[in-house]
């Protein structure tokens, strides 16, 4: 007697918990690692600590950058679960050689944590997409409960890094990391069976019929990617500026019921983290209660952006108020921190869960390793900025962080209408397999308010020729041959270097794009 098959939706129900508790796992071995990487270099590997921090900077900025080849493997040879397990087993060999304490296997471990993670975080995601159903709001929950999970292991992971190394030393420390990597890889081995009858690990061609129209899709893709640059640019603004603020531009305490409570930089330091976690479950039960009338997705991002301006306003207002040469109450830092910790929750799993739903099916990790490249950039930026701390005064460099974000809201907040029409028509046509035929004849020039014109990366298929690629580079590439020449006075220099920056901002992802789009097709193009 054949047995009725199970619905998905079963599945699915085991799916995202397996996913969060992968997730975590993945979080607690690396936060176990990182806030000790450098005394660990310094103490094992007699590495000057410039060196070690350089490293460090690189070693992240890679692991981010790797996430566009490593989608493409998972695309369209791995497929996302073998990806992911593939990824979470090369990080628990990195970090069992780094237990090992040997000079001879400290290079090519962090080698192997460059590849692990550039295939373990597109492949998650996109397993993540898959097991929350084609729904808006339900994959919103979704990608919410796995940014609560991503910061459990966080807390979780910093706190076990301390004590092992305090109480076990290096060995112990870096030990606990790998059985956690082995952990999230062994949950995703028991959890196979769920994971592919849920659809999950299903290898796609280029070939296969897309839902929507891949230039629409994949141009909204490049614009929730490029803006997000400018999110991953403030998110970094917590741990430098914000923190140098704290330390240098606040008072060390602050009066409560006639009590002096004590206020130092490190506090600060994990409050941001502290209040995430903290509302991450209330937005959760909201979310919930308001489905119905829940806005879009891209209002939401839009939102993300207006906060993050208004905690950035709020400083600039505090700088102003005596921060830039004094000191200010800690309220200021409070705030600031509370605005940013719900842009944070609306921009950081929402913009994913956005870009999963509108990329098409065989370009869905490739379009997450897109998006983490955009945390790559805005990192960089950070650091560019970073040099005008100094040379600015506080409230102008807090003015520049709020008009950039406002800056980024406005491209999504003009194509709302399109970003939902295209939103709501992938999630229809994945949920109506049978007209699909039907729904290729549809382009995006019948969805309201489309402008071809204003989505500048709609053909996207075919490389630029590499005389518009080095036509696109020229803003780079001046500004920067003026950082370059130290004869120049430092004002000229610094405005070169933001100028850089915007240009690496709006033109970095098309070139890097074209350029991985060149590298795929010449090992894919047919022999004449």
């Amino acid at each position: 007697m054949k047995s009725s098959p199970v619905h998905p939706s079963v599945f699915r129900r085991w799916s995202l918990p397996l996913l969060c508790a992968v997730q975590s796992c993945e979080r607690f071995a690396f936060l176990a690692m990182l806030p000790l990487f450098v005394p660990y270099a310094q103490e094992r590997h007699a590495l000057p600590a410039p060196t070690v921090l350089m490293v460090l900077a690189v070693l992240q900025a890679l692991s981010y950058l790797g996430g566009l080849p490593g989608g493409w493997v998972a695309d369209n040879r791995l497929g996302a679960r073998m990806a992911t397990m593939l990824g979470a087993l090369l990080l628990a060999l990195s970090y069992g050689a780094l237990a090992l304490n040997r000079a001879s296997v400290f290079w090519p471990a962090l080698g192997l944590m460059v590849i692990g993670h550039s295939l373990f975080r597109p492949g998650l995601h996109v397993l993540i997409a898959r097991a929350t159903g084609h729904d808006e709001q339900a994959r919103e929950r979704g990608f919410l409960w796995h940014y609560l999970a991503a910061n459990i292991g966080y807390a979780a992971g910093a706190l076990f890094g301390e004590w092992a190394h305090a109480a076990r030393g290096w060995t112990t420390l870096f030990g606990g990391a790998a059985v956690a990597s082995l952990l999230s890889a062994g949950l995703l081995m028991l959890g196979s069976s769920r994971l592919e009858n849920d659809g999950t690990d299903v290898v796609t061609t280029p070939d296969q019929p897309a839902a929507t129209s891949r230039h629409g899709n994949m141009a909204a893709v490049w614009l929730l990617c490029s803006v997000a640059v400018v999110f991953w640019l403030t998110a970094q603004q917590a741990g430098s500026s914000l923190a140098v603020f704290a330390s240098v531009n606040t008072e060390p305490q602050i009066a409560l019921l006639s009590h002096a409570l004590p206020l130092g930089p490190g506090l600060f330091a994990s409050l941001h983290g502290l209040l995430v976690i903290a509302m991450l479950p209330i937005f959760l039960y909201l979310h919930g209660r308001s489905q119905s009338r829940a806005g879009s997705t891209a209002g939401k991002l839009v939102w993300g952006y207006v906060a993050t301006a208004s905690a950035f306003a709020l400083m600039a207002a505090a700088s102003l108020r005596g921060g830039d040469a004094g000191r200010v109450s800690g309220a200021w830092l409070v705030g600031c921190y509370a605005l940013l910790s719900l842009a944070e929750i609306l921009l950081a799993p929402l913009g994913v869960s956005l870009v999963t739903q509108l990329a098409p099916r065989h370009k869905t990790a490739q379009a997450v390793g897109l998006w983490f490249a955009g945390s790559a950039t805005g990192n960089g930026l950070a650091a560019v900025l970073g040099l005008c701390w100094d040379r600015w005064p506080h409230h102008r460099y807090f003015a520049v962080l709020a008009a950039v974000s406002l800056a980024a809201a406005a491209p999504l907040l003009s194509r709302r209408r399109h970003l939902d029409w295209l939103t709501a028509h992938a999630a229809d046509s994945a949920s109506q397999p049978e007209a699909e035929d039907k729904s290729q004849t549809m382009t995006p020039t019948a969805s309201p308010d489309l402008d071809p014109v204003a989505l500048p990366f709609a053909a996207i298929d075919l490389p630029a020729s590499w005389a518009r690629m080095l036509l696109v580079a020229l803003p780079i590439l001046l500004p920067a041959s003026l950082i370059a020449n130290v004869a120049l006075p430092l004002p000229v220099r610094g405005v070169s270097a933001i100028v850089c920056g915007l240009a690496l901002l709006f033109c970095g992802p098309f070139l890097l794009g074209h350029s991985l789009l060149r590298w795929a097709r010449r090992g894919t193009a047919p022999a004449r």
